[in-house]
């Protein structure tokens, strides 16, 4: 079948990445987690940064700020976070934990500790760790773009 050859690594990392998150839902709703699934990292990113921008904040989870943005609103409207206009650059809104969303991001830390260990069962069956493969993958892709790539092979 035509969508499981290599050339549809993206998809394929998209169906693992939907499975997952599927998978973690549950799990989530038993442990009282209410955060988004993908806004775990932005939980944790402002428990560690303490107070940030939204620049600040896609700088340290390495994403574009557009789909940071994306994910605030949702967190606010869910009492894990509270923003304010920055003292010295009006143009700039901070955001932190609120009270609420340091309990959840203590919460998410527990289950990540569980988490390393539901990974390791999935790497156990596959023979390979899982996570470090998807560590290299993404650190080749970063090191050589498939463009790059793209062009070698044509030469």
């Amino acid at each position: 079948m035509i969508m499981y050859s290599k050339a549809f690594l993206g998809k394929r990392a998209e169906d693992l990445s939907n499975i997952i998150e599927q998978q973690t839902q549950p799990i989530f709703d038993e442990l009282k987690i209410i955060v988004p699934i993908t806004s775990c990292s932005t939980v944790l990113t402002l428990k560690k940064l303490k107070t940030a921008s939204l620049v600040e904040i896609a700088r340290e989870l390495e994403q574009s700020h557009q789909l940071v943005k994306q994910k605030l609103p949702k967190l606010e409207r869910l009492g894990l976070i509270s923003k304010s206009p920055d003292k010295l650059d009006k143009r700039k809104t901070n955001y932190k934990l609120t009270p609420k969303g340091i309990e959840q991001s203590k919460k998410i830390e527990s289950y990540l500790v569980v988490s390393e260990k539901l990974v390791q069962t999935v790497s156990n069956e596959i023979e390979n760790d899982v996570a470090q493969i998807v560590n290299d993958a993404l650190s080749a892709l970063r090191y050589k773009t498939l463009l790059e790539r793209y062009r070698e092979y044509n030469q």
